[in-house]
């Protein structure tokens, strides 16, 4: 039973420094573009790693052989980073950069922002592989990168304490609609903030 506990303990090992490695490759963005423009599209960052009860949950709706080649294999989200934004337009920004770096691939994206999630649900999501360089050899890991703007984090965030509440349970309808209606004042509000930012940089 140790040496079971020991090899997925082991498992997890190459996701905590693929989140090390993107999170001190975007400190270093967030830095360059400071001091080069004065300005930086970050605004703030966080890291997270799934939960080992959010891992089972997920092997168990995807129906997904508990081994750890199958869960490698299957489950790229295990390491997280969420990047919040001013902008709608540094969301693209950040997206475009992360294109153009050899250290990250981009597997797929998922953007929510252009087709919103029904709740009205907005964020950019992209799996990627992150490089890790070990003395001996060279990993590429998966992980979830989620760009939104702080309009779209708060909203997210005020689902999710809903979500919770009503954890096993059915949603208020009155409450499912006040979200929706909260949604399209958050779209207004990052549209309003693009006009804005726009004409802040035509002066």
């Amino acid at each position: 039973m140790q040496k079971v506990i020991d090899n997925w303990r082991g498992f997890f090992l190459p996701y905590q420094m693929a989140l090390h490695e993107l999170e001190s490759d975007f400190k270093i963005i967030d830095l360059a573009w400071k001091t080069q423009h004065g300005y930086s599209p970050i605004e703030h960052m966080k890291t997270r790693m799934k939960t080992i009860k959010s891992l089972v949950e997920k092997i168990q709706k995807k129906e997904i052989h508990l081994t750890q080649e199958a869960v490698r294999n299957e489950i790229r989200d295990i390491a997280g980073v969420r990047i919040v934004t001013s902008f709608i337009e540094d969301v693209y920004m950040l997206k475009e950069h992360i294109e153009q770096r050899e250290d990250i691939r981009i597997i797929r994206v998922k953007d929510y922002i252009q087709d919103p999630k029904m709740s009205g649900y907005k964020s950019l999501h992209l799996i990627v592989e992150t490089q890790v360089i070990l003395s001996n050899e060279i990993l590429w890991v998966p992980a979830e990168i989620q760009i939104r703007t702080s309009a779209m984090d708060f909203w997210a965030s005020t689902e999710h304490k809903l979500n919770y509440k009503y954890q096993g349970e059915t949603i208020p309808e009155d409450a499912k609609k006040q979200l929706i209606e909260l949604a399209k004042a958050s779209s207004l509000m990052d549209k309003e903030m693009s006009r804005l930012r726009a004409k802040l940089l035509s002066n």
